[in-house]
Parts: structure tokens; C-alpha cells; sequence
């Protein structure tokens, strides 16, 4: 009844529980955490039984692609859980490291070289990767593409180790410094600063927006190969605007690209190795 990546998110909730449990002095509001953690499971569990009792949509399309949605919340959770282990911020650390590599603070000169216009662009793209995580692979799911599982595979495991790393090094980003950079702004910067308002971020190291967007990409042109050129646009255009909008510390970005890269060639792998 229960499908690989159900039995993943299961166990990712399970551990997250027990890690939970084990810090929970250093965790505000911590039962909470463990009651949405049974929810979703109670969850797994009910829309496994709908697709195995009713084999028709919209229970196969929400079994499927539920995934992708959880991550509304699982990033947000890591977020709020990244002080567990660590009870500081780890941003003096890093933000030394990316003066050293990059020799200016780009999150801050390349905001306050863009008009508003530039700026509401930019967090557009960002915006967009909600978007990507879903679009490319709807539009081939009635076709029955052969890749779509395996990519719900490869994007959640890719989630699940990224929040990992953000519980386990809690790095929070420029984010602080948005409000003396960026400015109100017009449509997508308020649709942004709301995001950040209910989800308040700060677990930026290393990039999940940049890990997923080289994820989702990559199996954007494998779903739609026509659109290649627009899917190498959207990774590079996203990578550039985690540290345009100030979210990320440049050197986020680039560990997020290696850490996806070598999810990338990884993580199929395995569930081709569970598969055979």
C-alpha cells in the first residue's frame, strides 16, 4: 500500500520526532512540532489507502505529487528547529568565509545597484521556484512520464537532507538586513516579505532553493526537452536571486549547487539500486 517515497517521509518524520524528543528543551513549542509530525503520517497512511481503494484521480494525482506540498511545511519546521543542537547562529562564521571567497558582501552592493523594477524581477525568480517544483511535472503526468516517481524520489530525499543540514548548522543569512536594502516594493517583494512573515526563514545554509532548483531543473528538460534553454535560464536566473534578494550569503548558494549536483548523481542511483 505504501509507496517508496511514503515509506521515506515516514521515516523522516520519525526521526525528526525522536530528534525532537531527545532536544526538546531548546525547541519552543515542541509538542506542536510533534503533532503535525503524527498528522502528516496519519496522512501518508489515509491517502495510501484511498489510491489502493479508489484507483482514480484526484486521490493518484494527490499521492503522487502530496510531496511536494509537504514541503510548505518541512522547510519552515527546519527552520524553527535549527537551534536545537546548536543554540546560536553560526552567521559570523560564514559570513567571514564568503568575504574570503568573494571579496565584497555581493548580498548587499548588487540589491542597491537594481531599481525597484530590477528588484521586483529578481524576487519573481525566487518565487518561482515554488512553481518549478511542480509545473514541468504536472504537465507530463498525464502522459504517465516514466521519470515522475523517480523524481518525487530525488526532490524529497534532496528536501530531507537539506533540512537537515539546516537543523544540524543553523545559519540564518542577510535575511536581517532586507528591511535597510530592499525596498517595499510593489507585488512579489510584499508576496516575499509575507512568505517570510509566516515562514520567518533563516535556514540558509546550505541553499535548498539553489539544491531544488538544480533538482527540478535537470528534470524539467528530461520532462520537456524543447524548453532547455528555459530551464538552464531558471536555475541560473534562481541561484543569482537567493543573494540578489538577500535571503542567501552567496556561498550558501554555491554549496546548495554542489550539495544538489551531487544529489543529483547519487540519489537516482539508489532508487534505481531499490528498484532492482
Amino acid at each position: 500500500m505504501l509507496n517508496l517515497v511514503d515509506k521515506l517521509i515516514l521515516l523522516y518524520e520519525l526521526l525528526l520526532t525522536v530528534h525532537i524528543l531527545l532536544f526538546n528543551y531548546n525547541i519552543p513549542n515542541w509538542t506542536g512540532h510533534i503533532q503535525l509530525n503524527i498528522i502528516i503520517s496519519v496522512w501518508i497512511f489515509f491517502s495510501a489507502w484511498a489510491v489502493k481503494h479508489y484507483d482514480r484521480q484526484p486521490f493518484k494525482f494527490l499521492h503522487t505529487f502530496y510531496p511536494i506540498f509537504l514541503l510548505i511545511w518541512h522547510y519552515p519546521q527546519a527552520c524553527e528547529l535549527r537551534y536545537s543542537v546548536i543554540p546560536f547562529s553560526l552567521d559570523s562564521f560564514f559570513s567571514k568565509w564568503d568575504l574570503a571567497l568573494f571579496q565584497l558582501p555581493l548580498y548587499e552592493i548588487l540589491p542597491k545597484k537594481l531599481n525597484l523594477i530590477g528588484l521586483e524581477i529578481f524576487h519573481f525568480i525566487y518565487f518561482s521556484y515554488y512553481l518549478l517544483l511542480g509545473i514541468p511535472a504536472w504537465i507530463v503526468y498525464k502522459s504517465r512520464h516514466p521519470k515522475i516517481p523517480e523524481y518525487i524520489f530525488v526532490i524529497t530525499l534532496t528536501c530531507i537532507i537539506h533540512q537537515w543540514l539546516i537543523i544540524l548548522i543553523p545559519v540564518d543569512g542577510p535575511v536581517q538586513l532586507r528591511p535597510e536594502i530592499i525596498p517595499d516594493g510593489i507585488l512579489f517583494i510584499p508576496i516575499m516579505n509575507l512568505i517570510y512573515q509566516l515562514d520567518a526563514g533563516g535556514g540558509a545554509f546550505p541553499s535548498l532553493h539553489v539544491a531544488g532548483a538544480l533538482i527540478t531543473c535537470i528534470y524539467a528538460n528530461i520532462f520537456l526537452p524543447k524548453l532547455k534553454l528555459l530551464w538552464i535560464f531558471a536555475f541560473i536566473a534562481i541561484t543569482l536571486s537567493t543573494f540578489i534578494c538577500s535571503y542567501h550569503y552567496p556561498i550558501d548558494s554555491l554549496i546548495g549547487g554542489i550539495t544538489g549536483w551531487l544529489c543529483y548523481i547519487y540519489l537516482p542511483r539508489i532508487y534505481v539500486y531499490i528498484h532492482t
